[in-house]
This record gives structure tokens, C-alpha cells and sequence, in this order.
């Protein structure tokens, strides 16, 4: 068996001696050893350490707060997952998106003076699917949302809920291990997945994908991607190379090599009045196509 965890939170500034975050959702989603989902747990969580929401929590989940503050203690709520899940006995893993839900359940349990056997049994069988799926795309800032997406798997309902983010990541778990027995389609996913990581790091590479895609003739492609290079691209990336040392960024951040130096060419050929300028758009267009 295994089971998907996800908690909501409320948060705030922390301070010293205190928790920053308190548990006002959890939600799991029980997995068979097939991949066949057959049950699901969601339960409110009353805070008691500080009653106030923030206005970040209420935007982010939109929980009610009325049926907040009339439900459970975490005591409560965590003796109910446990009588959910048979004391965890037949469980071989709990995996959440993000360390953070794990290390909150045991920093809070041990604030509150809580006894529950899931802080022992996350001790033996914890895993980050998370930084799992990133190793394995070569994506470590991926979020939930964008795995998704890579799986064209569509989002339960409201995110930032516990259940339905519990339930994503099932699916994407039972759909991941699915993909990776016909191995054309696993490394084409692999592939999608670095153009994506490229996007999501650089907004221009997303416009010009775009525009590849489009209906225009390639002359009046090739000259909106140059117009927009140089009209305002230049001086953005002026500025983040007068910030940021593009050589050290490269040293610490191996796999965005390739990317970082084509935008330091790019500084060096838009500077020279003198060269050609269809090398920095090529540059750019050729990683936007993933070539």
C-alpha cells in the first residue's frame, strides 16, 4: 500500500521559539500495491496555536473559515488518518510533493506534546517524491503543477486543497510508472520536459515558441523574434548581467551552462556595433526549438 499525503497550512512570519505554520488541512489518497486508487481521507485541522488566518492562507485555499475553526483538534485528525490507513500496517510508502509536509507533522507534533504513531512511521518509510521526479527529468524546481502538465494530466479541482492535491500527485505517481514501460514514449516526456524547464526559466524562449507555432510566414517570424530581442530584451539582460556574474552562476548551476552562455555571447554581439545581429537571435531561436 501507499499513501499520498498533503497538508495545508496557515503561515506567518515566524517567530523565535514558535511555529511559523500551523496544519489546518490534511489530505491522503490510499494507493494498492496494483496502482489502483481505493480510498481517500480529507479532514479540517481547528489551529489552536494562532486562530487568526492569514489573508495569504484564505487566498491561496479558500477554506471557510466558519467550518475551520467548528472542526477537529490535529490530535484528533491524526488518530483519524491513522484509523484510516489500519494503524499503517500494510503501508510500504508515504509520499508527498515537497519535504515541508513531513518535517511540519513532526515539528508541530512535537511542540504540541502529540503522540501518534505517523511521526514514527514517516521517520521508516518517508519519501519526497518530489525531489524523486526532479532527478529523474532534471528539473529541481519543478512544482506539481508543471509535472503535471509534462503528463498532460489535468488538476482534480482547486489546488492548494488538501484532498485534490493528494489526489494529483497519485495520479501522477500511477501515471509516471505507467509511462516509463514504453521507453519511446519515457524519453520523448524527458525531452518535453527540459523545453519546458527552459520556458519556465526564460519568458522569451516561451515567446518564441510561440511564434514558431503560429500561422505567419518564417520572414515575418524572423522578424518579430528579432524586434522583440531588441526592443527591451537587451537592456533586461544588461541589467541582470551587471547583477549577477554570469561565470559564477554557471560554476554553481552546471545545467543551465549551455543557456547562460548563449546569453553572454549574446551581451558580447549586441555590444559590437559590428556584429552581425541574426547570431543572437539564432542563438535563441535554436534553444526555443530544442535542436
Amino acid at each position: 500500500m501507499y499513501i499520498f499525503l498533503d497538508l495545508e497550512m496557515n503561515t506567518w512570519k515566524s517567530i523565535s521559539g514558535e511555529l511559523s505554520s500551523e496544519i489546518i488541512e490534511i489530505g491522503a489518497v490510499l494507493m494498492d500495491n496494483d496502482l489502483r486508487i481505493i480510498d481517500t481521507f480529507n479532514q479540517l485541522v481547528r489551529p489552536t496555536h494562532r486562530k487568526k488566518l492569514s489573508p495569504y492562507c484564505l487566498r491561496l485555499t479558500g477554506i471557510d473559515r466558519n467550518k475551520l475553526f467548528v472542526s477537529i483538534t490535529l490530535q484528533q485528525a491524526l488518530d483519524d488518518l491513522c484509523d484510516w490507513a489500519d494503524d499503517y500496517k500494510d503501508v510500504k510508502v508515504i509520499y508527498s510533493w515537497n519535504e515541508s509536509d513531513y518535517r511540519q507533522i513532526v515539528q508541530e507534533c512535537e511542540l504540541k506534546s502529540i503522540n501518534n504513531k505517523v511521526v514514527g512511521v514517516l521517520h521508516e518509510c518517508y519519501i519526497d517524491y518530489q525531489k524523486v521526479f526532479s532527478k529523474e527529468f532534471d528539473w529541481p524546481t519543478c512544482g506539481l503543477a508543471d509535472a503535471l502538465k509534462l503528463f498532460g494530466i489535468r488538476q482534480s479541482g482547486r489546488a492548494h486543497r488538501a484532498l485534490n492535491d493528494a489526489m494529483d500527485l497519485a495520479r501522477l505517481y500511477k501515471k509516471a510508472n505507467r509511462v516509463k514501460k514504453d521507453q519511446r514514449r519515457y524519453e520523448t516526456i524527458k525531452e518535453k520536459a527540459q523545453l519546458q524547464k527552459i520556458e519556465r526559466l526564460n519568458p522569451v524562449v516561451r515567446k518564441i515558441r510561440k511564434l514558431e507555432q503560429s500561422t505567419a510566414s518564417d520572414a515575418v517570424i524572423e522578424k518579430q523574434i528579432k524586434e522583440m530581442i531588441f526592443n527591451g530584451f537587451y537592456s533586461d539582460l544588461l541589467r541582470l548581467y551587471k547583477k549577477y556574474n554570469v561565470r559564477e552562476v554557471v560554476r554553481s548551476l552546471p545545467d543551465l551552462k549551455d543557456w547562460l552562455l548563449v546569453v553572454e555571447g549574446m551581451l558580447l554581439e549586441l555590444e559590437d556595433d559590428q556584429t552581425t545581429k541574426e547570431t543572437a537571435a539564432s542563438s535563441l531561436q535554436k534553444i526555443a526549438s530544442g535542436k
